[in-house]
């Protein structure tokens, strides 16, 4: 709490506005209290409610001084918790763990983070006001992920928050919640927090967008697995985007879409370094990066526990429709694939592990011969530069060379290249391209 303090106050000039998350596990525990409801263990439940109000009480009493902000923040938490005790006797009556009661519960952690952290900063002399995000960002029906209404959310945000923004106070919004336009809590999933900001962003036309994390921005590779690994100095919204969903997880792709469709820039920065500028992400692709002409590859990233399916088939041969049917299993299964590489006889894709494996395997046996390899890696290079510049592939294979790799495919927006190996063999794949591409050059 000090350290956001700190790092707010160095920031009033500029008009700050904060979006904060649950405190340390609440969320997790709040799972907890929900997965102890639905196997019938209502005292195992109101236990960890109970665990949760001690927890932050013991934060408050920490970080905000004795007097009226201690008062309030005191009387907006004992507000969420007897909530909490509320929803828990009404499953255990009703029985039942309804999608809304899911969303009303999870949304807990973020909505008693807002007028906690607050508090905190007025006892420090920081002119702050919680804002309960549910009057702010406008859902969908949807349970656990639910979707924004853009324009809705736009302009509550210039009714209710801008006003505080112009008479010089820091408005403090919970994240990851929001309400339908009937006033039904909802949450928003993965990636939530850092979706409410980035609507808040876009709708008061933000200078900059600012996530504070315990890293320094986006690395040129996992450093638990790469010591070595780098900040990238800045990346295109698409490079981002990719690593995401190729296993990086600093940050979810669609968390900052409306942002970057906004053009407002993001920047990834680390609250325990702040000295540390972190990586920039900007909408702009193939023009120059904010420190200099760039580099062909941003960052490597990695998958593990991924099975490769292996598909031949002589009736593919100039027929109709057998793509079709073959990925028509995948979506009866409701299996979601990554990496897809064909020819004329044979598709090979890749995806999560999974207990349907047989069905699958079983489906897809009625159409071709079906071959699965299990324990699987995926480790793929990132970068907007790589069609254009010559020498990278050769670095790319020269650096696996003594490694099997059992599939490559290049993406068709030709911003990642990926390598499917053996489980085992991801990590040393991982530190001999960023060896070949970071280390031994400066940058490839």
């Amino acid at each position: 709490m000090d350290r956001v303090a700190s790092i707010i106050e160095s920031a009033l000039d500029r008009r700050p506005l904060i979006v904060v998350s649950a405190l340390g596990d609440t969320t997790d525990v709040l799972v907890a209290v929900l997965e102890s409801l639905e196997a019938g263990s209502t005292d195992d439940a109101r236990g960890r409610a109970e665990a949760i109000g001690a927890h932050h009480r013991e934060v408050i009493d920490a970080v905000v001084a004795p007097g009226t902000h201690r008062v309030d923040a005191r009387a907006a938490i004992d507000s969420s918790l007897e909530r909490l005790g509320r929803l828990i006797e009404g499953m255990d009556c009703l029985g039942e763990v309804s999608p809304r009661s899911r969303d009303a519960v999870l949304s807990l952690g973020e909505l008693m983070a807002a007028p906690l952290l607050a508090a905190a900063l007025g006892s420090r002399g920081l002119p702050a006001r919680a804002v309960d995000p549910r009057e702010v960002i406008v859902t969908d029906e949807a349970s656990e992920a639910a979707s924004p209404e853009i324009t809705a959310c736009i302009e509550r945000c210039r009714e209710r928050v801008r006003p505080i923004l112009d008479a010089g106070r820091v408005p403090v919004i919970g994240g990851y919640v929001g309400a339908t336009r009937e006033g039904v809590t909802t949450t928003l999933g993965r990636g939530g927090s850092d979706l409410t900001a980035s609507l808040v962003a876009r709708a008061l036309g933000a200078e900059s967008l600012e996530y504070w994390k315990d890293v320094d921005g986006i690395l040129t590779a996992d450093p638990r697995v790469v010591p070595e690994a780098r900040p990238v100095a800045s990346l295109s919204f698409q490079e981002a985007a990719e690593l995401a969903f190729l296993g990086a997880k600093v940050l979810h792709p669609a968390s900052i879409q409306p942002a970057v469709d906004a053009g407002v820039p993001v920047r990834v920065r680390n609250s325990h370094r702040v000295e540390s500028p972190g990586t920039l992400i900007t909408s702009k692709l193939h023009g120059g990066r904010a420190d200099g002409p760039g580099q062909a590859v941003v960052s490597i990233a990695c998958k593990r526990d991924q099975m490769l399916v292996n598909l031949y088939s002589t009736r593919m041969l100039g027929a109709s429709g057998f793509l079709r049917r073959v990925f028509g299993v995948f979506e009866a299964l409701d299996l979601s694939v990554d990496h897809i590489a064909t020819s004329e006889v044979n598709v090979s894709v890749t995806l999560g592990e999974t207990e349907r494996i047989e069905d699958l395997t079983t489906r897809l046996g009625e159409v071709a011969d079906v071959r699965v390899l299990g324990g699987m890696g995926v480790v793929s290079v990132v970068g907007d530069r790589i069609s254009e510049t010559p020498g990278v592939a050769a670095r790319l294979f020269g650096a696996l060379e003594d490694i099997n790799v059992h599939l490559i495919t290049y993406g068709g927006s030709g911003v990642n290249l990926s390598f499917v190996v053996a489980g085992g063999q991801v990590s040393d794949a991982v530190r001999r391209l960023h060896g070949a591409l970071f280390e031994e050059t400066g940058g490839a």
